[in-house]
């Protein structure tokens, strides 16, 4: 949980607006999840990763980045749309 709220810190810095992160931690410490923004809409997915990214290596310690496995860059759109597609 330590690292997902570290996580949570440093995407809230970015300065991507209104956001919405779902995360979880695996029992080995491994996290993935999902960043919902506005902000994201005209970027490609290869430009959210990378701002993402960019952030997070700056941000947090080797040990804290090696542990993120997975973060999915959705804009509120994308997201509804997931969510009637899993329904």
């Amino acid at each position: 949980m330590k690292n997902i709220k570290e996580i949570k810190r440093v995407l809230k810095k970015l300065g991507l607006g209104e956001l919405e992160i779902d995360m979880e931690e695996s029992d080995s410490g491994k996290v993935g999840g999902f960043v919902v923004s506005k902000m994201f809409e005209g970027m490609s997915q290869l430009e959210r990763q990378n701002y993402i990214w960019d952030h997070l290596e700056k941000e947090l310690n080797e040990e804290q980045h090696r542990r993120i496995r997975l973060l999915l860059t959705l804009t509120p759109e994308e997201s509804d749309d997931a969510e009637l597609e899993a329904a």
